[in-house]
């Protein structure tokens, strides 16, 4: 198993970190975990081939998990050669897919006087719901309902031959739940969205592209939607110890954090392996 953190921001774009967005490799097949802004350029920077990704799972359907869909969808067809398509994820992953196919219609046709039709002419979709899960060639995935402002899901991802074991918490706050999900796995990657700023991560003040709301941290920013939404370094640790992992990485990290005191926070209440999310990073349990 080899797990690579495509994408390890947030919403707020800035240039060291992409959308949310895991490749997984597992028994000889490449997975994606949700395909947030500049997936596909990660992936090219990982030397991942994304054509090989066949199986593609949502965690939920907001915009930094999801919004290189289409681009991922086209040029792992195009120029990757993809031969086929399927898309787990919860309610509206179909309207994503139907999406593609409604505004990217003439666009598909002009393209299939070029490419073999197959790889986006049929893209299937699975729902995923409470329970899901599935025996796939070698490892198993299932899935587990978190606390989001969505619909959101937590996956767990084993692997036969190894026996080595990875959970992705997706966006949610703390739960007890996840602990007894993700217990005595390999790696724990966990939504780690508030934490304090980073004074010398600022740019400078002239920097048109400064968000400065983030910038300023909690003195200007009401983060009461994030806390209920998402877990910082401390509930991450918690739930990581709780279960039993071994590793655990921090990512959904917002502009301009501290990240040496999200480590430490996370150190102070887990026994394990703490990572600082970065793109691109890979990890082999």
């Amino acid at each position: 198993m080899e797990i690579t953190l495509v994408g390890t921001g947030s919403p707020v774009p800035i240039p060291e970190r992409g959308g949310t967005s895991i490749a997984l490799e597992i028994a000889d097949e490449r997975v994606l975990i949700d395909c947030g802004p500049k997936t596909v350029y990660g992936l090219m920077e990982a030397r991942i081939p994304f054509g090989e990704i066949e199986t593609l799972f949502f965690t939920h359907h907001h915009m930094d998990h999801n919004a290189s869909f289409f681009h991922f969808a086209f040029t792992s067809w195009t120029e990757g050669g993809r031969a086929s398509l399927t898309v787990y994820g919860p309610d509206g992953t179909d309207r994503l897919v139907d999406a593609l196919y409604d505004v990217y219609a003439e666009d598909i046709e002009y393209r299939q006087d070029i490419y073999p039709t197959d790889g986006i002419s049929n893209i299937e979709t699975e729902l995923v719901t409470e329970g899901f899960s599935r025996g796939m060639d070698g490892w198993d995935v299932a899935a587990l309902p978190v606390e989001h402002s969505i619909e959101t899901y937590a996956y767990r991802f084993d692997e036969h031959e190894t026996g080595t074991s990875f959970v992705f918490s997706g966006d949610t706050r703390k739960l007890p739940s996840l602990s007894e999900f993700a217990e005595g796995a390999d790696v724990l990657v966990q939504d780690c969205n508030t934490a304090p700023v980073d004074e010398d991560r600022v740019p400078d003040g002239d920097d048109q592209f400064v968000w400065r709301q983030h910038a300023a941290g909690s003195g200007d920013l009401d983060e009461s939607t994030l806390t209920a939404n998402h877990c910082d370094a401390t509930d991450a640790g918690e739930i990581a110890q709780d279960a039993g992992v071994q590793t655990l990485v921090l990512t959904h990290i917002m502009p301009y954090r501290d990240l040496e005191s999200m480590r430490r926070d996370a150190e102070s209440v887990f026994d394990g392996d703490v990572i600082v999310a970065e793109d691109g990073l890979t990890i082999s349990p």
